[in-house]
């Protein structure tokens, strides 16, 4: 097998279970934005916060340390486990010490219990087989997708049925919990043995993971500031409607772009020693990025309030508003993931770590100036997105430095995607009043429909005209998934 279908059978079973999780994950999101009030979920948005950047704390790189290697050994796969356990274990007991002082930090007090209770997340993930690991090295994901299936239909209704008992934020804590312990079960269940337990080799991992380390606090911290600002300066009501739609802003990224980038890193190791092959595929991963973000940023800004109303309800009106703005996060966190995956790729850590250190001062200033001036929150929101992306640029650009001729084709085309979304989004403004005795879904319908036409006839159309290498490519990989989903179906 070749390792564009390898890649690809990998993208498909990452992509499935993802969607599957994610369609599952959407579907109680309906359920429990009828449930509980936004209040619950700007409660549970600060304990998230707060659990992930202790989580972020014990991160000891260890996936990224085993993926990026030519070849493993056993010692080294237990020694990554060993380090993870033992790290989550300490930050859990750091957690549930000073519970107190992170509720009082973001002026909820009535968190404490909750944030001392969600620690033992962190233990449990850690317990899972490093089976994983190596599966996901060797781009086998049909094992992690039948895991993932499993936990998610354990774990849903579940959150449905305690929420429903609860009407509180403890619902999510404690499935969470539930859903952790089951997932160690199944993680041994697939493995079959019992891992290592063994620091042999550490003081080489860390040298490795000492910059992952570094480099994931502060990128969580870049990613999450809006959110711990909002919490600052704004009710939990509000914070509410903020985590949601920008949870729905990103759910492109988890349906779509990330499973199909999650193999990237093992496929970019192969070219790691090669900086003009690699920038080559670096370069049509974007194009990809593009031709799926693009379009779909301009169908969330043509239908946020519509898609709120029917996803959350008639509770979240500020999340309709918002949704229209946040949706180009989902632009700059897919450009900036392929980016930093490939300086991953050629052990460039360190350039990650001063990168994300630059865009969080950058990013964080620039909200802080916000409050100081009273901005209202759709104001900050805007703030959050242009300084995200002026950042990715910066990264991008640098990635490419001495190769800046192979970027010229990705911005062509970058163009051509725009051009044509801007083209459907005037096209959605003159026929609404078509559709103004109809129901919104079915406008919505139409409109999705329209974009992928116009969108096809013109990649068709450049084709067509110029045989461009990254275009002749993508239309070679979109024949390989279509083969294997006919053959698929023929099976059946």
């Amino acid at each position: 097998m070749t390792v564009t279908s390898k890649i690809v059978n990998s993208a498909m079973f990452a992509a499935s279970a993802k969607i599957i999780s994610k369609v599952l994950g959407l579907f109680s999101t309906m359920v429990l934005a009828r449930l509980l009030a936004p209040e619950q979920f700007g409660l549970i948005a600060i304990v998230s916060i707060a659990l992930y950047f202790f989580d972020i704390l014990s991160h000891t790189a260890s996936e990224q340390y085993i993926i990026q290697k030519s070849s493993v050994t056993k010692k080294e796969l237990g020694t990554a486990w060993t380090a993870n356990l033992v790290l989550k274990s300490l930050i859990c007991v750091l957690i549930v010490l000073s519970a107190p002082w992170v509720a009082l930090f973001f002026e909820r007090p009535v968190l404490t219990n909750a944030i001392r209770v969600s620690a033992l997340i962190l233990p449990l993930q850690a317990l899972k087989s490093p089976i994983y690991i190596l599966l996901k090295r060797q781009l086998k994901f049909a094992p992690l997708f039948w895991s993932s299936l499993a936990e998610r239909l354990f774990a849903v209704p579940l959150l449905i049925g305690l929420a429903i008992i609860l009407q509180s934020y403890w619902a999510f804590i404690i499935t969470d919990i539930v859903a952790g312990v089951l997932a160690v079960g199944i993680s041994y269940f697939i493995a079959k043995r019992r891992p290592v337990f063994t620091v042999s080799g550490l003081a080489v991992q860390w040298t490795f993971s000492k910059w992952m380390l570094a480099k994931s606090i502060v990128g969580y911290a870049r990613s999450q500031i809006d959110t711990v600002v909002v919490s600052k300066a704004f009710s939990a009501a509000m914070l509410g409607n903020y985590h949601m739609a920008r949870e729905l802003a990103m759910m492109p990224a988890h349906f779509i772009l990330g499973p199909a980038i999650d193999p990237l890193l093992s496929a970019f190791k192969n070219d790691k020693n090669n900086k003009a092959e690699l920038l080559n595929n670096v370069a049509f991963t974007l194009i990809v990025v593009f031709l799926i973000s693009i379009p779909l940023c301009a169908y969330l800004w043509a239908f946020s309030p519509e898609i709120v109303l029917v996803l959350l309800g008639k509770n979240w009106s500020e999340a309709g508003a918002l949704l229209s703005i946040l949706s180009f996060l989902f632009l700059y966190w897919s450009m900036l993931h392929v980016v930093e995956t490939a300086l991953i790729a050629q052990s460039k850590v360190r350039l990650i770590f001063y990168f994300d250190l630059f865009s969080l001062c950058f990013i964080a200033g620039s909200l802080i100036v916000g409050v100081n001036y009273s901005l209202n929150i759709y104001e900050l929101a805007w703030i959050r997105v242009v300084t995200g992306l002026l950042g990715s640029l910066i990264l991008l650009v640098k990635l490419f430095e001495g190769y800046l001729k192979q970027l010229v084709s990705v911005v062509w085309i970058f163009l051509l995607i725009v051009i044509v979304s801007y083209i459907w989004g005037v096209l959605v403004s003159y026929q609404a009043t078509c559709f103004a005795n109809f129901p919104p879904w079915l406008e919505m319908f139409v409109s999705g429909l329209e974009l992928m036409i116009i969108l096809t006839l013109a990649l068709t159309a450049l084709w067509r005209v110029n045989t461009h290498y990254h275009i002749a490519r993508l239309i070679s990989i979109a024949r390989i998934v279509l083969f294997k989903g006919m053959s698929t179906l023929n099976k059946k």
